[in-house]
């Protein structure tokens, strides 16, 4: 059985309230972990290259650990 986020959302799969949990915090771990790479790749760029980093986007759902933006659920 393939499980797709829109059937987790609409509680089609079986333990639906476990897997909603499951699935969002898996999503925030994915995008805080894309959003580091990119701030790596910036970092990286900065020192090599001489471009400066983008600004830090705005959000009461961000955070900061470690002097990176991450966030939060």
């Amino acid at each position: 059985m393939q499980v797709r986020i829109h059937d987790i959302d609409h509680g089609r799969v079986g333990a639906p309230n476990q897997l909603r949990i499951v699935a969002g915090h898996l999503l925030v771990v994915l995008i805080n972990h894309k959003y580091q790479h990119d701030q790596w790749i910036s970092e990286a760029r900065q020192d090599q290259l001489g471009r400066g980093a983008p600004p830090r986007p705005a959000s009461d759902r961000g955070g900061e650990i470690d002097g990176y933006t991450v966030i939060r659920r």
